[in-house]
């Protein structure tokens, strides 16, 4: 009997010892996702959407500071005529709230109305806010809705969305259009012949092919599988937040952003952030058509009859097709799909020694590693991670959301994070930029700088920089350059570098009035290097700064020269030497098709020398060989790629390239990454390591803690431009900023985006052009006769048409025709020089004149064209002049297609 009470209780005593071990296992490894969420502070403000029938559109985040609204472009609501609109507003976080609203100009700087609002009770925790604004709202202007709300403790916070009056938008028709698409791409078993996705696939006449990166981006040109997504079979496990991004009378950009997770036959669970993108167009097409075809006019056969009028040909055109019905047409122009894996600390893979990233839609993965190759540092879908190899351990060093992959508010990622150090002891220096969704500082837009100390996981606030810039916008800059050297903060924001004293907590900058562009940084961001002028033809200076080290050097050209900074190899910078004179030689553009020289370097002056100088400013290596010029320089991760021409009496032609290599030591391996599918039957993106490593064990997680830093320090930034830029906004948001506007519609064509000015303005979106039009009657010839004055008559009859009474003496005065017709006219003057023909055309088709150089230098008016030739009115020789399109584009390149219009409202 004792044996058997010996036994039980030994059972007892091995039971409990499990069922501890088991718990405390649990504690050291998990320490419960919900805890770490609490550590990193959950989001608190609400958020609120525009009622759209019985759905919620364009989600809206709150802000607690301020913003620069010209840049904000998250989101677009048409309203009828009636202007009403509804809002919702979580009602769950801020008891007791009051809520206003105004109406600005899009640029901001202008109130139109303003009013307080009653806040009514809905269903599900929401405030319902109805909105009728009063004034006159100009129908197709875009303004800028604020709604604001002031909780019962004192908290406020604004929240925004874009509103345009037009009752002939069809978004409903788009809207649903969409979901459609949306939908069927989660009927897994349904056949494409079924599908309205193999619809909107036979329609499709997009370029490109399927991305090479999986099911992290498809389009409209992969195969109906991967738009089924090839068998992953995923559940959405969030609310599809729906977003009109922009929309006009026959075109819209529709975005949708969920959570989703899939689950293997194995039950491992996976996770994922999606985002899809259609572009959609609306048209009313015939059904049924009576035509009365006009004898010698017709729409393939379009002529010029010489007994008759340019604007008669049109006529006849015009009234030969009356059409008696129509219905609508819906074309998906592109549809996109990015999908970004989270990490799941549970991916080692001992059989292949890989750790598993996850599905990614780019290769653009922020990393660092040390020395020892046994601690990683890197950032994934707004979170920062250290793995320690050496001790088995992971740690969410920053980021929140782990959990709870549903919840909008804590996943909100529209930040990002600049490793800036990370020692071989795994503490960290790192920076985060963009809209803070969490913590002291929610809702504020701004700069941090933090450290991580590993060995008490602590993250320690050093500093906060608030700013006006929306995330999109500062992502072009300041993710170029964060640094701190342990007694200033560089960072780039604004067309500056700015540097913050640590101690006297001063901002001052290194530089000012730079493009992102200007300012060349090596990979590791501890060198820096910009010239003095955005010029190339000016810039006879380049200015190397070692942030590592303190000291700055400068590097001078000779007399006659320019430089050009291509970039840095590591630590290295590479420039080029040019003759200022050779900025007036032609480019043979067609021999370089196919080659790497692109858009972008149209602007740059061929380099006859090229020169590598090391972080120190000691020269390590010259290239150049007689004849040849380098058209264009890439750095590639281990060489130079050099894209050359030689020049002759026409200009620039292309010949071979050529490349400078760089010997790397193979006998070292690194940390690295790889894709591979064959592990998971899906392309994803994996972590490799040296053989010498052997990757077996699931590591344990830590959880960091926020230190409370009396010495924290904070300042205001506000960004005010001195200068009219223009922003290119392709699916994910804004892509480039470019000093001239025909540089970035070109590149806007390329991606498919719109360009937005900086004071708020469409300059370009994609648009159907008509086939033909004239605005030549609306035009008041003005000649003087004279090439040199020419630019001042088009200038004249561009601010009459427009309505503006102006002398010769007021044009006189300005010598730029951009700040001429901003300065005198009522509408934005742009610069559209590199525009080809058929883009100018565009603005004729909207019944915009053009203003153009030709030939012997002279400025005429572009007032007319159809299919087959253009009319122009010529001041020098006082009357319009019809030529086809392929001799007038011969007359334009001899003037780099130098350009100028203005855009409507």
């Amino acid at each position: 009997m004792k044996k058997k009470i010996n036994v039980l209780v030994r059972i007892l005593v091995m039971a409990a010892i499990f069922v501890v071990t088991i718990y405390l296992v649990n504690i050291f490894q998990n320490r419960s996702y919900k805890n770490l969420a609490a550590e990193m502070k959950d989001a608190k403000l609400p958020l609120a959407y525009v009622c759209y029938g019985d759905s919620l559109l364009n989600c809206m985040h709150g802000y607690t500071g301020e913003v620069d609204l010209t840049l904000l472009r998250d989101s677009v609501t048409p309203i009828d005529e009636n202007k009403n609109l509804e809002i919702m507003v979580e009602n769950d976080a801020f008891k007791d709230a009051s809520y206003s609203y105004e109406i600005r100009s899009i640029s901001g700087d202008s109130l139109i109305e303003k009013g307080d609002l009653e806040a009514a009770s809905g269903t599900d925790g929401y405030d319902v806010l109805d909105i009728s604004a009063r004034m006159d709202l100009k129908q197709d202007m875009e303004y800028m809705l604020v709604v604001k709300l002031k909780s019962g403790d004192g908290r406020s916070a604004s929240y925004y969305t874009r509103v345009v009056v037009n009752d002939n938008y069809h978004e409903s028709q788009l809207l649903n259009a969409a979901k459609d698409f949306h939908d069927a791409t989660f009927a897994f078993d349904k056949l494409e012949s079924e599908s309205v996705i193999g619809t909107y696939k036979q329609e499709y006449t997009g370029g490109g092919t399927g991305d090479s990166y999986g099911l992290g981006h498809v389009n409209l040109a992969n195969a109906y599988s991967d738009l089924l997504w090839d068998g992953l079979k995923p559940t959405v496990i969030s609310d599809v937040n729906t977003y009109i991004k922009e929309i006009d009378v026959n075109y819209a950009v529709i975005e949708m952003e969920y959570k989703a997770m899939s689950i293997t036959s194995q039950d491992v669970m996976s996770y994922y952030t999606v985002k899809e993108f259609y572009k959609i167009s609306y048209k009313d097409v015939p059904v049924a058509s009576q035509t009365d075809e006009a004898d010698g006019a017709g729409t393939d056969g379009i002529y010029f009859d010489e007994t008759a009028s340019y604007d008669e040909a049109y006529s006849d055109e015009q009234d030969a097709d009356t059409v008696t019905e129509t219905e609508p047409k819906i074309t998906m122009l592109s549809y996109d799909r990015y999908v970004d894996e989270y990490f799941d600390k549970d991916g080692i893979d001992a059989i292949n020694n890989v750790y598993e990233i996850g599905i990614v839609s780019s290769d653009d993965l922020e990393y660092r590693y040390t020395e020892d190759n046994k601690k990683i540092a890197f950032v994934r879908n707004g979170q920062l991670w250290m793995y320690d190899y050496g001790d088995g351990q992971i740690t969410l060093v920053y980021g929140s959301g782990m959990d709870d992959h549903a919840n909008d508010s804590n996943t909100y990622a529209d930040h990002d994070m600049n490793i800036i150090s990370f020692d071989k002891d795994g503490n960290m220096t790192f920076a985060v930029y963009g809209y803070m969704n969490s913590g002291d500082h929610e809702g504020k837009l701004g700069v941090a700088l933090y450290t991580f100390d590993y060995t008490t996981l602590e993250v320690d606030e050093l500093l906060f920089v608030e700013c006006n810039v929306p995330y999109e916008a500062m992502k072009s800059e300041t993710s170029r350059l964060t640094y701190y050297d342990g007694d200033k903060f560089y960072y780039m924001l604004g067309g500056k570098v700015n540097a913050v004293d640590m101690k006297t907590r001063q901002q001052s900058y290194i530089a000012e009035g730079l493009s992102a562009s200007d300012v060349k940084v090596s990979v590791n961001m501890e060198v820096m290097a910009y010239g003095e002028s955005e010029d190339q033809s000016s810039n006879t200076k380049l200015t190397l700064m070692n942030m590592h080290t303190g000291k700055s050097y400068e590097i001078t050209a000779g007399a006659g020269e320019c430089l050009i900074c291509y970039g840095f190899k590591d630590s290295d910078m590479v420039y080029g030497v040019s003759s200022i004179s050779d900025a007036q030689v032609d480019v043979d553009a067609e021999s370089f098709v196919g080659t790497r020289y692109s858009e972008e370097s149209r602007d740059n002056i061929p380099a006859s020398r090229l020169y590598i100088v090391n972080s120190d400013g000691e020269q390590i290596k010259e290239y150049a060989k007689s004849g040849y010029y380098l058209m264009q320089v890439d750095v590639d991760t281990n060489l130079l790629y050099l894209t050359r021409g030689e020049k002759s009496d026409s200009g620039f032609k292309s010949v071979d390239d050529d490349f400078i290599t760089f010997k790397e030591d193979d006998t070292k391996e690194t940390i690295g990454t790889t894709h591979l599918s064959s592990i998971t039957g899906y392309d994803r993106l994996y972590f490799t390591v040296p053989s010498n490593m052997y990757l077996s064990y699931i590591p344990a997680l830590n959880i960091t803690k926020e230190k409370i830093d009396p010495d924290a320090a904070s300042m205001i930034m506000t960004v005010v431009r001195d200068k009219v830029t223009y922003h290119v906004y392709d699916n994910l948001g804004l892509s480039k900023i470019y000093d001239v506007a025909g540089d970035a519609i070109n590149y806007a064509v390329s991606v498919s985006g719109i360009v937005v000015s900086s004071e708020g303005e469409v300059i370009y979106r994609q648009a159907e052009s008509q086939e033909y039009n004239t605005i030549a009657s609306g035009i008041f010839h003005r000649s003087t006769r004279s090439v040199d004055a020419s630019l001042g008559d088009c200038l004249y009859m561009v601010l009459t048409y427009q309505g503006v009474q102006v002398t010769e003496d007021d044009i006189a005065q300005y010598t730029d025709p951009v700040e001429a017709l901003n300065s005198l006219g009522k509408r934005q003057g742009i610069d559209v020089t590199g525009l080809s023909l058929d883009m100018l055309l565009g603005y004729v088709s909207s019944g915009i004149p053009v203003i153009s150089r030709i030939s012997d230098g002279r400025y005429v008016l572009i007032v007319s064209y159809n299919e087959a030739d253009i009319r122009y009115y010529d001041p020098v020789e006082d009357k319009e002049i019809v030529v086809s399109r392929d001799e007038y584009t011969d007359m334009m390149l001899q003037w780099h297609n130098e350009s100028y219009t203005y855009v409507e409202e």
